[in-house]
């Protein structure tokens, strides 16, 4: 069952990995939805994370955006810069809005898994050369979980590394629901929004308090 062809990826997957994959969208949008219903009255609240799982890998900013746009609708943060539009030029993709920009500066890929007093969570990071973070996407319950699932496939706990790279925390200022969409144009490659995206109202829910747990509006 081809699950990425926009990617050129394709999952081919058994009866019983599909039943697997059905019994965890199931559980963790029950899970979002309930957890969502009994503490409704504390959305105002920051919530503190507790990591469960941190897994890197190595990537390029090609790879990772010939895989984002599989994902589907995501939670993207990042923090506005100036710099990032003036190092656009010598990645060879053109981008349609500035905040994709740090992405084409990716070094690493973290993935990170985390049950919070919000529920559970799951989300990306992209670190550049220096170690800095520039980007993080949220799954959310709209997001397309096999192709997350290829995305962060070849993630590995790195115990030795990766504390020496996450040297600047991203403070995210900017967090918009998108999808993403990678087209060539007359030779190039265009990486930029999907505008035909469509979103849940759990969904929604979802995304408008995870920005304000990261202390950022959603942007409409």
């Amino acid at each position: 069952m081809p699950a990425l062809p926009r990617s050129g990826v394709f999952i081919h997957t058994s009866r019983q990995q599909a039943l697997a994959y059905a019994s965890r969208v199931f559980h963790q949008e029950i899970a979002m939805f309930g957890w969502l219903a009994a503490h409704s009255s504390t959305l105002g609240r920051r919530a503190p994370r507790n990591h469960v799982s941190r897994r890197v890998r190595r990537i390029t900013p090609y790879a990772l955006v010939d895989l984002l746009p599989g994902l589907g609708s995501v939670l993207y943060l990042h923090a506005a810069s100036r710099r990032d539009a003036l190092d656009v030029a010598s990645t060879g993709v053109l981008i349609s809005d500035p905040a994709f920009a740090p992405l084409l500066q990716a070094q690493w890929l973290v993935a990170i898994s985390a049950v919070t007093s919000d529920g559970p969570r799951e989300w990306c990071e992209c670190v550049d050369r220096f170690g800095r973070t520039r980007a993080r996407w949220h799954l959310l319950p709209d997001t397309d979980y096999l192709a997350w699932d290829a995305l962060t496939a070849s993630c590995v706990v790195d115990r030795d590394g990766f504390a020496s790279m996450d040297i600047q925390p991203l403070r995210a200022d900017n967090a918009s629901v998108v999808s993403f969409r990678l087209r060539e144009w007359v030779g190039l490659l265009v990486f930029e929004q999907d505008r035909g995206m469509s979103l849940s109202t759990l969904g929604q829910q979802v995304a408008t308090r995870i920005a304000q747990t990261e202390s950022t509006s959603l942007r409409a």
